[in-house]
């Protein structure tokens, strides 16, 4: 390559990265501007949650999506003991904190990635929300356009045509710009109001120079008369997507009051896998004693092989329960970690003291007679007046699909202001402008899309109609249903506390019987297994009546739920 090319390219080479340079800075300019575009929409999306909160009874204002906090478990107390029940995992607790069920809670509202999820689809709702509002706001427009065309004299041409061979072109020099202003206002009967000022301009550099420029102004007034007319039918958009922010309102709250309960029953469930698991350690402990005396009489010829060999398969069968509660403990554990949003090799345990808490408060129910109780929860779930309000909209909306079948009469003003013509860049002459006034007639003779809409929305209003009626049998059936459980929760701790007297007295007698030689093994063998059992119903009856009681509350629509997970109970609202 010749030392005039490669100079040629070295210097295409440096217009290149300059033209480059040029593109990189625009766009760092653009990054630094997207973090306002977000503050922007994270503060009208709040605002808009903000402006309906008060709507809905319960709703947390604890809502930012963007909050980054990190786990810390330091501040927990550490367990330093050993868990024989535990078998080969008996130090695996060693060093783990202990987390309490307001902590837990507290944890879940603040890491869980499905508590996450919830806000942020509470968010893009709002975020939509904000698009059919700035709808029927003053909207901007403005755009700018030049080009420069060259003669074969200009450097880069030239060093083009050096490149290539070509020889030179005679050509002129002119630059071409136009530019273009609009705003547009949508009202919400329907009308749309728009105006349009636009400036073209064109100069010549070389040969006969002159320039030439021309610009008009333009404004323009729409109106339906028929079709699309009137602030119900224009704005139902709007209408709907205000609603469905307030459905979601709902959703949410509705949500969090679930949340705590299932955190809430998690927890006690983990508790009460722990519990059997020790239940059935301590059963297959006594099972072995029991297996060593009857072992030690058969030695002597007091026992045979056979009665033997029932106790020792009764200690293998207690064996395998013990260790398959070992391993849904953990397994119950390690799930309860995800669910507050741990990873799932934190080292927890949870606090013991809670499930002596539950059993000290005893078995009271709600103060409420069943008819009662389904009565508040008729007027209370937000669930249901959020299935009432989408009859309303389906309503609505066949209102909207009979106005699409309406013939289509637009009324239209517009005014037009031409160029001065004086030589003057960007002067118009109003003097002359043209005033024109029309209407706009559309007959509906192609209107099969619009009377299947308008069907369509007979049939969705008849499905929304039953859809509320079913939930509301749901309700009635959820309460009456927890209502059973909580009784029936209430009878299996009479019988299990009564299972648990009559079984440790049989233990008692037959232990006495066997130390003397009198007992029969299958009676050890049942009332040891019978006790391990009615011990884990009760603990079990326990934590399902507390966990009903919760869930009662929930139905009801009367369990009130702070920013950290803690509940309230009652038919009075906490202030």
């Amino acid at each position: 390559m010749s030392l005039v090319k490669s100079v040629i390219l070295a210097n295409l080479m440096k217009s290149l990265i300059k033209k480059f340079s040029i593109v990189f800075s625009g766009s760092m300019l653009i990054a630094c501007t997207t973090s306002a575009y977000k503050q922007s929409a994270d503060q009208e999306s709040y605002e808009a949650i903000a402006g309906k909160a008060d709507l809905v009874p319960g709703m947390s204002q604890q809502v930012l999506i963007d909050e980054e906090k990190v786990v810390d478990l330091s501040d927990f107390s550490l367990n330093g003991d050993s868990f024989e029940f535990l078998d080969n995992e008996a130090d695996s607790e060693i060093g783990a904190q202990i987390i309490s069920l307001n902590a837990a809670l507290d944890m879940a509202f603040q890491h869980s990635k499905e508590y996450q999820s919830q806000k942020e689809r509470l968010y893009l709702e709002a975020l939509a929300l904000t698009f059919d509002r700035y709808r029927y706001t003053p909207t901007f427009s403005a755009t700018v356009a030049g080009d420069y065309q060259w003669d074969a004299e200009d450097q880069f041409v030239t060093d083009m045509q050096a490149l290539t061979g070509m020889s030179n072109i005679s050509t002129s020099e002119s630059i071409d710009a136009n530019t273009s202003l609009g705003a547009r206002y949508l009202l919400k009967g329907g009308g749309a109001i728009a105006l349009n000022l636009t400036n073209n301009f064109t100069r010549f550099l070389t040969g006969d120079i002159s320039e030439f420029g021309t610009g008009a102004l333009i404004g323009s007034f729409t109106q339906p008369l028929l079709r699309d007319f009137g602030s119900e039918i224009e704005t139902e958009a709007l209408m709907q997507a205000e609603r469905d922010l307030l459905y979601q309102l709902r959703d949410f709250t509705r949500f969090r009051k679930s949340f705590t309960v299932r955190v809430a029953s998690q927890y006690y469930s983990v508790l009460l896998n722990r519990e059997t698991a020790k239940n059935n350690y301590a059963g297959l402990l006594a099972n072995n004693l029991s297996l060593e005396r009857e072992q030690a009489f058969q030695a002597e010829g007091l026992r045979t092989l056979l009665q033997v060999g029932r106790l020792e398969q009764s200690s293998l069968q207690q064996d395998l329960r013990w260790t398959s509660s070992i391993t849904r403990y953990k397994r119950s554990l390690d799930n309860f970690k995800i669910l507050l949003g741990l990873d799932a090799d934190e080292n927890i345990v949870l606090d013991d003291n809670e499930m002596t808490l539950i059993s000290e408060t005893g078995m009271d129910s709600p103060d409420l007679g069943l008819e009662q109780a389904i009565e508040l929860a008729v007027q209370t779930r937000l669930d249901l007046y959020t299935e009432l309000d989408r009859v309303q909209d389906s309503a609505r909306k066949i209102e909207v699909a009979a106005n699409a079948l309406k013939p289509g009469l637009d009324l239209s003003f517009v005014a037009n202001v031409p160029d001065a013509n004086n030589g003057n860049l960007g002067e118009l002459d109003f003097e002359n402008a043209v005033y024109t006034a029309g209407l706009d007639l559309e007959l509906p003779l192609d209107s099969r899309l619009e009377r299947n809409n308008y069907r369509r929305a007979l049939i969705d209003y008849e499905v929304a109609t039953r859809n509320y009626l079913l939930a509301l049998d749901d309700i009635k059936l959820d309460v009456t249903d927890i209502w059973r459980r909580m009784n029936e929760s209430s009878k299996s701790y009479e019988i299990s506390l009564t299972s648990v007297e009559i079984n440790e007295r049989r233990v008692e007698e037959a232990e006495l019987r066997a130390e003397l030689g009198l007992g029969d093994i299958q009676d050890t063998v049942d009332s040891q297994n019978d006790l391990t059992a009615a011990r884990t119903d009760l603990i079990s009856s326990i934590v399902d009546h507390n966990i009903a009681k919760l869930e009662f509350w929930r139905d009801l629509g009367l369990l009130y739920v702070d920013d950290n997970g803690q509940w309230e109970e009652g038919i009075n609202e906490p202030r």
